[in-house]
């Protein structure tokens, strides 16, 4: 039996080698027959699918293409998750005990922010260009709820988050990952953790020439939850009042039956 599942296993990933091989070659031929004046980029992932199960431990997709370019060419990717709101919260020392004072919530946060470039950002492009093409997490353009944060103190709120999003593996940046071969076809890694969220992935990649962008293509990814996990999920949204109803009574139902098995021990 274990020497079929190995067998299984390795056919599999002959197959996902395999696939990998044939989109790139096809990428390559039709990126041949594009026009001069065409974008100077093409690219492709994996898989354009990822499905959230019961045992989901994250998962891994390969970013590959192809480049019109020089060997000293560089290329940034942009891997980003759907927006969502995001808590920070600032806690003081209020007679003797730590209490939370202070809240500012993200409106527009992306739930998934992974920077891969095949060197640092700031040897590649300007910090004007890295603003104007929103590369880097200090160009996500953010958004806050009631109260505004003062300008004074916006640096010091968004590092806070920038450092929470960061240890929970979810905004990140990866230098030296895309792998670029003399200046025709690249290829880079992306992480995918197991806490992402369901939605649209935009996957922004970025040609560099001499300090200057020449090119940009994009692609995107689809994450959405299967099996129990999903129906749990889509009830959880769509009838959230009889969700938290249901919730509050099986915990009472739970709790009940507890105190009653110990009372009959």
């Amino acid at each position: 039996m274990s020497a079929f599942n190995l067998s299984v296993q390795t056919f599999a990933l002959f197959n996902l080698k395999a696939g990998i091989r044939i989109g790139l070659a096809i990428l390559i031929l039709t990126f041949m027959a594009l026009p001069l004046s065409a974008s100077t980029i093409i690219a492709d992932l994996s898989r354009k699918d990822v499905a959230i199960t019961t045992d989901f431990h994250g998962t891994e997709l390969l970013l590959f293409g192809a480049v019109k370019g020089e060997e000293e060419d560089d290329i940034i990717v942009v891997f980003s998750g759907p927006q969502t709101k995001i808590a920070s919260r600032k806690k003081e020392k209020v007679s003797g005990i730590w209490v939370n004072t202070k809240t500012v919530l993200w409106q527009n946060a992306p739930s998934f922010y992974q920077l891969l470039s095949t060197r640092p950002k700031d040897e590649i492009l300007s910090t004007a260009l890295q603003a104007e093409y929103r590369i880097g997490q200090n160009y996500i353009p953010l958004q806050t709820k009631t109260p505004i944060i003062p300008q004074s103190d916006y640096a010091e709120w968004f590092q806070s988050l920038n450092r929470n999003m960061s240890q929970l593996g979810l905004w990140k940046t990866s230098i030296g990952d895309v792998e670029l071969i003399r200046g025709a076809l690249f290829r880079a890694p992306v992480l995918m953790p197991a806490n992402i969220i369901p939605g649209r992935y935009e996957v922004r990649v970025i040609h560099v020439s001499n300090g200057a962008v020449r090119s940009e293509y994009s692609t995107t990814v689809r994450v959405k939850k299967q099996g129990i996990g999903a129906v749990i999920f889509d009830i959880a949204h769509r009838y959230s009042v009889f969700y938290g109803l249901f919730a509050v009574a099986f915990a009472v139902f739970a709790g009940w039956l507890a105190a009653m098995a110990f009372r009959r021990s």
